[in-house]
C-alpha cells in the first residue's frame, strides 16, 4: 500500500509539473445583462472615452437612423444620428466630442459633432470605406477602402487626404501602434500589410490565415491579435518578429475582436450560426470560453468596457445590441492552453443548442469572398489532465456574409 501511495504521489507531481499554474486560468462564465434595439443590420460598436455612452452603426439604415446612441451601463436609448448614405463603422476622438464614421454609400468619411449630431466635415475616400483607426496623437485618421485595395490617410486638422496606401485585396481590419506602425488585414488576400516610416513607404506583407478580418493590439503593443473567420480562431502574432505564437479556437466565424484595457481578455463577436456567440480568450494561458447569446443572430461588432469585464456585441440580423458580463471567477477545471501555432485550443460552447439559421435577406454581398468558408471546429471542454474527442460543427451557411 505504501509503495502504491508513493507511486501515485510521484505521478501526481509529474502531472503538476507538466501543467503550468496559468493553465488553470480559464475565462469566467459569461452572462447576458442587457439588450437593446438598434437600427437594421447593426455593424460596429464604439464606446465613448469616459465609458458612459455606446454608439452602434446601423449599416442597413439608408439616410436615417445610421447611428444608435445608448447608455453604456443600462443600454437605455439616448438618441440617434441621421446621415445620408449607409454608415459602416465609427471611431471617437480622444475627447469624445467627435464621431468619425465611414459612409459606404457616399465613399467618404464624415466628422460628426456629438453635441449637435451634425456633420462638420466630409472627406472623400476610395470605394467603400469601412474600418477606421486614429493615430495615437489624434492627428491622423486611417480608413480601409474595401473595394479599392487601399487605405486613405486623412489629416484631422485640415480634413485633407495626406496619402493613399496600396494594400492587398479587400483591406478591412486595422490597428496602429503609438509609434505609428500601421497594420492592415487583407480580408481576401490571406495576409497582413505592415506600414512603417514617416510616410508609411516601408511596407512588409506577412502571411496570415484565410480571411483575416479584424485586428487589435495588446496594450503593451507586443502582440497583434487577428480574427480568422474561416478557421474560427484567434491568432496571436509577436509584433517584433510578426510570427504567429498562439492559435486558439473560439466561436464560429469570428468577425470583430477587441482587447480589454488591461490586456487580459480578447473578446470576439462570432458571426457563424453554429454558435451565434461572444467568445472570451484569457491571454494568460490562451484558454477560451464561448457563450451563445440568447436571441442574437450573427454577431458582428464588439466593444469592451473600461473594466474589461463587460462587452457589447451587435446582432447583424436581429437588429439588437447585447451587453454581456463576466461572472466572478469560479474555481473550475481549465481547458488546455494553446502552446504553439500547430496545436490550437478549441473553446467550449456553453449553450447546448445553436439557434436556427436566420434569413440572409439584405446581406452585404460585397463582403463575401470567392472562397467558401471552412467548417468551424467546436468541442467540449478538455480538462488539463484528460483527453476528449472533438466534433466538427456544420459549415457556415452557403452565401453567408463574411
Amino acid at each position: 500500500m505504501r509503495i502504491q501511495s508513493c507511486f501515485l504521489a510521484a505521478a501526481l507531481a509529474l502531472v503538476s509539473s507538466a501543467v503550468p499554474a496559468a493553465a488553470l486560468a480559464k475565462p469566467p462564465p459569461v452572462e447576458l445583462l442587457h439588450r437593446a434595439e438598434t437600427g437594421s443590420m447593426p455593424k460596429g460598436a464604439a464606446l465613448s472615452p469616459d465609458g458612459n455612452t455606446l454608439y452602434v452603426t446601423n449599416f442597413g439604415q439608408k439616410d436615417k437612423n445610421n447611428v444608435t446612441i445608448l447608455d453604456a451601463h443600462t443600454l437605455a436609448a439616448k438618441g440617434r444620428i441621421d446621415l445620408a448614405g449607409n454608415v459602416v463603422e465609427s471611431v471617437l476622438s480622444a475627447d469624445g466630442k467627435t464621431l468619425y464614421v465611414s459612409n459606404f454609400g457616399r465613399n467618404s468619411v464624415e466628422f460628426v459633432d456629438i453635441a449637435t449630431k451634425a456633420i462638420t466635415r466630409e472627406v472623400k475616400t476610395d470605394t467603400h470605406p469601412k474600418v477606421l483607426v486614429l493615430s495615437a496623437d489624434g492627428k491622423n485618421l486611417f480608413c480601409a477602402n474595401w473595394a479599392s485595395h487601399s487605405v486613405t490617410q486623412i489629416d484631422i486638422g485640415s480634413g485633407a487626404v495626406v496619402r493613399t496606401l496600396q494594400t492587398g485585396p479587400m483591406p478591412r481590419g486595422m490597428a496602429i501602434s503609438k509609434t505609428g506602425v500601421l497594420y492592415v488585414a487583407n480580408f481576401n488576400g490571406s495576409s497582413i500589410d505592415v506600414f512603417k516610416g514617416r510616410d508609411f513607404s516601408d511596407r512588409t506583407r506577412v502571411k496570415a490565415c484565410a480571411i483575416p478580418r479584424h485586428l487589435a493590439l495588446s496594450p503593451d503593443e507586443k502582440t497583434l491579435y487577428v480574427s480568422c473567420y474561416t478557421a474560427s480562431q484567434v491568432h496571436a502574432y509577436d509584433v517584433a518578429t510578426m510570427a504567429v505564437t498562439k492559435k486558439v479556437g473560439v466561436g464560429s466565424a469570428p468577425k470583430s475582436l477587441e482587447v480589454s484595457p488591461d490586456g487580459r481578455y480578447v473578446y470576439t463577436a462570432d458571426y457563424g450560426v453554429e454558435t451565434n456567440s461572444v467568445s472570451v480568450v484569457d491571454t494568460r494561458d490562451f484558454s477560451a470560453r464561448t457563450f451563445t447569446i440568447p436571441g442574437m443572430q450573427r454577431g458582428s461588432g464588439v466593444a469592451v468596457s473600461r473594466d474589461g469585464r463587460h462587452a457589447y456585441v451587435t446582432g447583424w440580423l436581429d437588429s439588437h445590441v447585447y451587453m454581456v458580463g463576466l461572472k466572478a471567477d469560479p474555481q473550475a477545471p481549465a481547458t488546455p492552453a494553446a502552446t504553439s501555432p500547430t496545436a490550437p485550443h478549441v473553446a467550449k460552447t456553453e449553450a447546448p443548442e445553436a439557434p436556427p439559421e436566420p434569413s440572409r435577406r439584405g446581406e452585404e454581398k460585397l463582403e463575401t469572398p470567392s472562397a467558401k468558408a471552412a467548417p468551424a471546429v467546436v468541442s467540449p471542454v478538455v480538462h488539463a489532465t484528460h483527453t476528449s474527442k472533438t466534433a466538427r460543427a456544420k459549415k457556415p451557411a452557403p452565401g453567408a456574409k463574411r
